[in-house]
């Protein structure tokens, strides 16, 4: 996409001075999913730049990441979320990425990143009934592992193998498929588990959770290192530890955690082409950190969202117009 300018209209009067038409650019967003953190927050940020004058303006639209990246590199989206591993996949065209066209790495390569969040994470849900209290405990249940397509269900492999079970050997039944559905299938007793993505609360575990007795099977914290090892670019993977006490507050009990859960997450970062002008890529950055508290009333979830950690761990250079704004702020010496 070509930087798309929109030209303000102004009312014409013979007996009036015209003034200049004010220009605008159009960027469009592309953010995981409609249930997603980065979505939450990008539609924030857009309601920000028509509230601050800017003449850029946003629109959000949601892809997946992969999909997402691919749209960026065609020109048919400006900014997408992407974590830091896929990014770093694509470029290496490895991962989901490995079947893409030749011609499109370069694109992949020619690209650079506004800033980084943290505040989505993999989790696993399961009915309690299904006596699934830790990953080794999925043998022989059935769970989805990610939408299909996307990278949750490589991830997820790459886990369940540190933790001994083999879903490409059927040692569980694995499906591709959105957690809505198969929070629906949960409920109706045809699924044992699913994995979703977000933050806490998560809305339709909540719901979920008013249905059916839940409980969350974290990863073990010792397994890290092997998961690492599983995955292309597993550097870029964390383990976050959420306390039991913030899991009984986030669902009023409804969700049991007998001891502390840990999600699996990385640096997702925004992601654009490098022939983003740097005035747009500075105004947009600036507009969404300088205003960030508005970001952090949103949601419980978006209210973790700070500037530390904005610049760390990103598998793609900072744009220089992003770079311009952080060095201001002195993030960056």
């Amino acid at each position: 996409m070509q930087y798309k300018k929109i030209m303000a209209g102004v009312a014409l009067a013979a007996s009036v001075t015209i003034a200049q038409p004010a220009s605008a650019t159009e960027v469009v967003m592309s953010a995981v999913g409609p249930t997603t953190q980065d979505y939450a927050m990008a539609v924030v940020w857009s309601n920000l730049l028509a509230k601050s004058g800017s003449e850029n303006k946003m629109t959000v639209v949601d892809n997946g990441s992969v999909k997402g990246l691919r749209k960026l590199a065609q020109g048919q989206v400006d900014i997408v979320a992407i974590g830091a591993p896929h990014y770093r996949d694509a470029t290496q065209r490895s991962g989901k990425f490995k079947e893409d066209p030749e011609a499109l790495i370069p694109k992949y390569k020619d690209m650079s990143a506004l800033f980084a969040i943290r505040t989505s994470a993999a989790q696993y849900i399961a009915r309690t009934d299904s006596g699934v209290t830790t990953i080794p405990e999925f043998k022989g249940k059935k769970l989805a592992i990610g939408r299909p397509g996307g990278n949750a269900g490589r991830v997820t492999t790459a886990l369940f193998k540190a933790h001994g079970i083999d879903l490409t050997a059927g040692d569980a039944d694995g499906q591709y498929l959105k957690y809505g559905p198969a929070l629906e299938q949960m409920a109706n007793g045809n699924m044992d588990a699913t994995l979703v993505w977000g933050g806490l609360p998560h809305a339709p575990v909540e719901n979920a959770s008013r249905q059916m007795d839940l409980r969350f099977v974290p990863p073990d914290p010792k397994m890290l290192m092997d998961f690492r090892s599983n995955i292309t670019n597993g550097d870029f993977y964390v383990f976050q530890r959420v306390p039991k006490e913030t899991i009984k507050s986030a669902y009023g009990g409804r969700v049991e955690s007998a001891r502390d859960a840990y999600f699996w997450t990385f640096p997702f970062m925004m992601v654009v082409r490098n022939d983003m002008p740097a005035d747009v890529a500075y105004d947009i950055t600036k507009t969404i950190w300088d205003n960030i508290s508005d970001v952090n009333k949103t949601s419980a979830a978006l209210s973790l969202i700070t500037i530390d950690g904005a610049t760390d761990s990103l598998s793609a250079d900072l744009h220089p117009g992003a770079m311009k704004y952080f060095k201001e702020v002195r993030v960056i010496k």
